[in-house]
This record gives structure tokens, sequence and C-alpha cells, in this order.
């Protein structure tokens, strides 16, 4: 099946042509026509991350928006600020030919400018839930027409303490029309499904499962190097650079600032043989997708990217990932190093790529729950020594060390590492919508 036997709107086309998609992905197969032929349905689909489920659920709401009804008629709740950028963006571009109105609310930024453009007519509401039901609350927004909503990840919601969250956007949601939900999950657990199952009253919920379509790690060399003071990470990880020669790899951080930092310092690295490029989460899909041609025509061998920003990227022949954040989900990390059991030889069989990370040594017990998850251990390496024509003082000799090509990493432009602690906050509401640590 493909696009075309969806019997889907030409401006919708359109908007798929434009962003240069032509062919479905499983879950967009699987969801699609199912949202569309049965109306009175609500979705449950499991499937991983980078699958393609944004357009899964993207497609059925543009499809059933009244264009001449400037009400909000979907919801689409997401767990942290990025991801929000990065699902309102795939909006604008499905709809650019379709005339609707995307609003994207979150935290951190004026609620007045959401206000007023929320009033301006907005039809589609992607949203983290603290700032929507700070909205709610101000009598800045209501749910009396709503279609649709939407729980983008959920399984990543709950754990993060948004169950609560949830509920009351959900019992406002449904107080007047009863909304079709779609609710999107790489984990389906028994709290995921409760909660689908007691909005829904357990009646015409389609499931549908595409998590087996999953990348594997059979074919990946994997290697990890620890180190005890963050001040010296960069640099042991610019000598394993050095050691490995990477051919075409992407190298994975955690948040978009230290994508920033780790970006402008690599740039400046002399006879590195890097030509990298940042994929963050606030590119237009146009531009994400002229680096990721780049990428693909051999023009630039490096990519770096957070997870939201690389989900639903498909990427061929790397030959190196490299973790340069450990990843704080399980699930991150087996998403991130798939991407190297994908290099094809001239022979035509698969070679094995290369997964190398940095594990601080107070990281180990996260290590572990990585290894535990793919009941897999990760072979343990020594830290490349130091060469004898480096010359850096990460303590006082500033100067020196920037006449080898290190710049000292001070207080003011060292990226802040994020400490992860599963139960912060499940237990405290906050509608600040500052649990974003994820990236």
């Amino acid at each position: 099946m493909n696009f075309q036997d969806m019997n889907l709107k030409q401006a919708i086309f359109q908007g798929l042509e434009e962003m240069e998609i032509f062919n479905p992905t499983p879950i967009q197969k699987q969801t699609i026509p199912q949202a569309l032929d049965n109306p009175k349905s609500h979705i449950m689909a499991q499937a991983r991350t980078g699958s393609g489920k944004t357009l899964a659920f993207a497609i059925p709401i543009a499809q059933n928006i009244d264009n001449n009804q400037k009400k909000i008629q979907a919801i689409i709740l997401v767990p942290t600020r990025e991801l929000c950028k990065q699902v309102a963006e795939v909006f604008v571009s499905l709809t650019q030919f379709s005339k609707l109105n995307i609003v994207q609310v979150y935290g951190g930024v004026s609620i007045e400018r959401q206000i007023r453009t929320i009033q301006d007519g907005s039809q589609i509401v992607v949203a983290t839930p603290g700032r929507l039901i700070d909205l709610y609350n101000r009598n800045r927004i209501n749910f009396r027409e709503v279609k649709f909503v939407v729980l983008d990840e959920a399984d990543r919601m709950l754990d993060m303490g948004f169950m609560p969250d949830i509920e009351f956007l959900l019992l406002q949601a449904m107080k007047n029309l009863t909304p079709r939900m779609m609710l999107f999950s790489a984990t389906m657990l028994e709290q995921v499904k409760s909660l689908a199952k007691r909005f829904t009253h357990g009646k015409n919920i389609i499931e549908i499962d595409v998590s087996k379509d999953s990348l594997t790690v059979g074919n990946c060399h994997q290697f990890y190097y620890m180190f005890d003071d963050k001040r010296d990470k960069y640099y042991h990880f610019i000598r394993i650079i050095r050691k490995e020669h990477p051919k075409h790899c992407m190298i994975f951080v955690n948040t978009k600032r230290t994508g920033d930092w780790l970006f402008g310092r690599i740039i400046d690295e002399k006879n590195l043989n890097l030509k990298p490029e940042l994929i963050s989460g606030n590119l237009t899909q146009r531009k994400r997708e002229v680096v990721l041609d780049k990428f693909r025509k051999r023009k630039i061998n490096c990519l770096i990217a957070t997870d939201v920003a690389a989900r639903g990227l498909d990427i061929e022949k790397v030959s190196h990932v490299f973790n340069y954040d450990l990843p704080e989900f399980e699930e991150n990390y087996v998403h991130r190093i798939g991407r190297t059991a994908r290099v094809t030889g001239t022979s035509g069989k698969v070679e094995k790529g290369t997964a190398i990370s940095l594990v601080q040594s107070d990281q180990y017990r996260t290590l572990t729950r990585i290894e535990g998850f793919m009941n897999k251990e990760i072979e343990k390496r020594p830290l490349p020594k130091r060469q004898g024509n480096e010359n850096w003082n990460r303590g006082s000799n500033k100067q020196s060390s920037q006449k080898q090509g290190y710049r000292r990493t001070d207080q003011k432009s060292q990226p802040r590492r994020s400490s992860y602690n599963p139960n912060k906050n499940k237990s405290k509401k906050d509608h600040s919508d500052r649990r974003n640590f994820l990236y």
C-alpha cells in the first residue's frame, strides 16, 4: 500500500511531495487506513522511535480537520518542548497547502503570544501538558470542538510524572464531544493500556504493533571507554576519533546545547578528517533534508544529533555511531547504534559497524541497565593514551592549549550534564514543563 491508495486530499499529497516523502513506513501503512476507514475508532499503537509515527497520526488528523471552522479540533500532547517543536513542524509542512492553523504550546516562552495565536483561529494544538493546563485554567482555551486527542510517546509522559495532567486534560476534552484518542508508545505498559481503555470505555480500540520491526544490534561491534573527570571528556573523545578514523559517522548527544557546543569544537579541530553538520530540532524539514542529502552523498561524513532530531531519519551505511553522551533510556541506545547494522559491503553482505560510548564512572548503573535491556555485555576498552604532540592543560594553561587546537573548556562554555533520576518527577506535579532533561 502507498499513499495514493489511501484516498487522501490533494493538498495532503502536495504536502507530502514537498516534504519528499513518497512511501509510507510500516506504522503509517497500518495506522492511516485504519484511522480513515473507521471514523469512530480509537488507535493504540506500539512503535519504536524513528518509525515515522508522527505522520501516522498527522495525516488522519489533517484529512479530517474542517478548514472553515477556526476552532481547536485536534490536541497532540508530547513530553518535551523540543518534541513539541518537531511535531508542530511536521504538521506545518504537511498542511502547507491546506491552510490549517497550527500552534505550539509549551513552557519557557511567552504565554501571551501563544494565547494570541490560539485566539487567531488555531485548529491544531501541539502541546506539553503543563502549559496546556495553564491555558485552560486561564480560560484561554476550550475543548468543545476537539475531534482528536493524541498522546505521543505516552510511556515517556507517564515516566516523567505527567499522568495527573494527562488525566485532567482528557476529562476536560471529553466533557462535550467524545474525541478520538490516538495513543502512540514505544513500550505498551499496563499503565498505558489502562489509561487508554479507561477513557475510551474499552470500546472501538484498534491495537497496532510494529515494535518488532525494530533496529537490530546484532551486526554491530560495541565498545565503551570509561573516564572519571568530565572536564577531560572532550579530549578523550578526540583521541578516540583519531584512533578510529571513522569514514561515515553519527555522534549522539543528549541536548541541543551540547550539540551546538560540540559542533563548534569539532569544526575547529585540525587533522581530524571530519566534515560535520548538526541536525537540531529547530531545523525546518527542508533544511533537514538538505543536510541529510549531503550526508547520504558523502559531501559530509559526520552528523551530530539528539535523539529527538534524529527520529524518523532513514540513514544507511554508517560506519560508526559515537555516543558522546550516554543515553539515559535504554531503548534510545538501541535505536542509535542500530543504524550501524545497515552497512552493506561491495560483496552484498552486511558488514559490522562500530558503536562507541563515552561513559563517566558515575554512569556505570546506566550502562548496566543498557546491557540488561539488550541482554548483551558491552566490551570495555582502555582510553587512548595522550600523544606526545598534545599540549593542553585544562587547569591554567589556556593559551598553550589553544595553540595545539584544543580550547580550554571553562565554566561558561562547558555544556551542563544532566543527571537522570527516574523518580524525580513522579510524585510532584509541576506545570512549568521543565522536565525535558531527556534531550
